[in-house]
């Protein structure tokens, strides 16, 4: 007899397909290809009940996310819900429930800060809105799911404009052009190190945000709204238009090179090579370039720049209504920059 060994889940099966002295091999893998067709078309439809989370996570999950994920996003994602989630690996899908999630947040954060137990549950939640849509489960565990209140928050600084001068002052001519385009136009460093002389005005008051440095990749800008005009100070555009009359002419040479001045500088180097060692004896070694953004917006506030065109000028949205409906125009936007940077330097 020709016979068809396949699996449903972790069920072995067997298909009989005919007399081997009436069927040529031709003929019975034909007849193979057919039949496992219609068992595949029909899982398709009615998904196997015994899988587990690991294999849907592998399977199922993880290719569907990574389709829409940036390279930055899958990096750091992908790690973090292969090490964590793992313990639920061997567990089936359907006898995940929302007691057991909610439990092993909780532990979760005991150890963890509060915005990596909220990015797991972010994780868990995209992984069952997943398998309740491909109808894998009946029902979705993670709807109800909280960030537990004992996860721990984590301190974040950002600077005075007393120390914005000490910052600026500890570091060389380029790193205090870079830190001048992160505090005070609110770039993100991986914005500053992708720019090419193509990308700025010649006035150097205006940058067009097209691409972004990651990990020496040059990629998309990280969300929709990143892709921007950045509206640049008069003291910061005097800054960046004397650093562009040092470095090389072509429109599409980088800004901030590296070594070799075919390829940009790489944030970790700038960062421990160039900046942290000059501020470290000062003591703000801290202020990274998170806590630059962070003190472009806390700086802004204090002096009064609309919460919108800040917003816009930095590349994110502060609500969903404003974001789809209004849009700082860029001379909002410069005004805002000028209005930030003479608040720290007014004499």
């Amino acid at each position: 007899m020709w016979v068809v060994l396949y699996r449903e889940g972790s069920t072995r099966k067997y298909e009989t397909l005919g007399l081997f002295s009436k069927m040529s091999k031709g003929d019975a893998q034909q007849k193979q290809a057919e039949f496992m067709n219609t068992v595949n078309a029909k899982l398709a439809i009615d998904p196997d009940p015994q899988i587990t989370f690991g294999q849907f996570l592998e399977a199922g999950a993880l290719p569907f996310l990574r389709s829409k994920w940036k390279r930055s996003t899958a990096s750091t994602t992908e790690a973090r819900m292969n090490y964590h989630l793992a313990e639920f690996r061997d567990t089936k899908l359907r006898a995940i429930s929302l007691k057991l999630l909610q439990a092993f947040l909780h532990r979760k954060a005991e150890g963890l800060s509060r915005s990596s137990v909220a990015h797991l549950r972010w994780d868990l939640r995209a992984v069952f809105k997943l398998a309740l849509a491909e109808g894998f489960i009946d029902r979705d565990p993670t709807a109800a799911l909280y960030t537990p209140k004992e996860a721990a928050v984590e301190p974040t600084r950002a600077m005075t404009g007393k120390e914005v001068g000490q910052y600026i002052n500890a570091l060389q001519f380029r790193e205090s052009v870079i830190a001048h385009l992160a505090i005070f136009a609110g770039m993100r460093p991986g914005e500053i190190l992708g720019l090419q002389r193509e990308h700025l005005s010649e006035d150097c008051r205006s940058i067009v945000i097209r691409q972004r440095l990651y990990r020496g990749d040059i990629d998309t800008p990280k969300t929709t709204s990143s892709r921007r005009t950045v509206a640049v100070p008069s003291k910061t555009a005097d800054l960046l238009k004397e650093w562009m009359s040092l470095v090389d002419g072509r429109k599409e040479a980088w800004v901030f090179a590296s070594e070799n001045p075919e390829t940009p500088m790489w944030r970790d180097n700038v960062w421990y090579r160039n900046m942290k060692p000059k501020l470290d004896p000062i003591g703000l070694g801290w202020a990274s370039f998170q806590a630059l953004r962070r003190t472009h917006a806390s700086l802004g506030h204090e002096a009064g720049v609309d919460p919108k065109v800040a917003a816009d000028q930095r590349g994110h949205g502060i609500g969903v209504a404003l974001d789809v409906y209004t849009k700082a125009a860029i001379g909002k936007r410069a005004e805002a920059a000028e209005k930030l940077e003479n608040s720290v330097f007014a004499a």
